[in-house]
């Protein structure tokens, strides 16, 4: 590894989804939850594909929902979809 992709973004809740079987549980939320933006758990993150075929790589779960729903705020009226992926990641266990 060369480093210079400097790692992974900070990810105050990255503790809460990390691992294969939690990022899973996210991505089934976000696809029953928004179903114009198909997501997909990846090795250290999820993919979201939209309608046009776009994709695009997430590796936070804030950027994880703004990229499948991009008018929804993750401070404001974002926080109820934040909160049911976090319920979901933490119901694996």
């Amino acid at each position: 590894m060369c480093g210079a992709c400097g790692g992974a973004p900070p990810d105050p809740f990255g503790a809460r989804v990390a691992g294969p079987r939690r990022r899973a549980a996210v991505a089934r939320v976000v696809d029953a939850r928004l179903p114009n933006a198909r997501v997909r758990a990846v090795p250290g993150g999820w993919t979201v594909s939209g309608r046009t075929g776009r994709v695009r790589v997430c590796r936070t779960l804030d950027e994880l929902i703004g990229a499948a729903a991009p008018g929804l705020d993750t401070a404001g009226d974002g926080e109820p979809l934040r909160n049911a992926v976090l319920d979901a990641a933490d119901a694996v266990g």
